[in-house]
């Protein structure tokens, strides 16, 4: 969640720095806005089950997972027009390809400097993540799991896989292409069309 956070951000920055109009976002106009909707209430109740710490919260979970990438990716499809909306799908169909090969979690490896015995992992490390499920070792298709770290600005990593780094392009494509502003066309010359006209025989 922080990388998307961290995206956002340094895409306004970038977007003003190139000299866009970070107002212009508001014009843009999503299609089926319920499916989007649901796709979040569906990762807020999936973020309450996670506080319960319990096989019966995951096993709800998993199939929520599910059907709020399938809600999310239907918004994509409808709106696949919108700058980056096409590699935002490209990475979430690759989350959800993961997520449906590990029984409805995203899989996790974590890296060689990270502490598996850390107090923040309790939960992946005894299974009671909803949103993920840590691979003791790498198999089936591990590669488009949580693999990559990346640094946070509280000290800790993050983990995450190709699909969101992909997805995190496609906002930043969004956010800067949106944000441009249109040329000017107030100073344009009219020229005075010529008509040739044949004459009579």
């Amino acid at each position: 969640m922080f990388l998307f956070f961290a995206v956002i951000a340094g895409a306004l920055v970038l977007a003003v720095v190139v000299g866009g109009d970070v107002r212009r976002l508001s014009q843009i106009r999503v299609k089926h806005l319920e499916l989007l909707i649901g796709a979040f209430g569906l990762k807020l109740v999936v973020a309450l089950l996670g506080t319960a710490h319990s096989e019966l919260a995951v096993n709800i979970a998993r199939p929520l997972n599910i059907v709020g990438a399938v809600l999310l990716l239907a918004v994509v499809w409808f709106n696949r027009r919108i700058p980056g909306a096409l590699l935002f799908g490209a990475g979430l169909v690759l989350n959800l390809a993961a997520i449906v090969s590990f029984g409805g979690r995203m899989p996790v490896v974590l890296p060689s400097g990270m502490d598996p015995s850390s107090a923040r992992l309790a939960a992946l490390r005894n299974g009671l993540d909803p949103l993920h499920v840590l691979l003791p070792q790498p198999y089936g298709p591990w590669f488009i799991g949580d693999i990559f770290s990346i640094p946070s600005l509280v000290g800790r990593s993050s983990l995450v896989s190709i699909g969101d780094i992909l997805m995190a392009s496609g906002i930043v494509w969004l956010i800067v292409q949106c944000s441009r502003r249109v040329p000017s066309t107030s100073h344009a010359v009219d020229r005075p069309a010529v008509v040739l006209k044949r004459s009579a025989k």
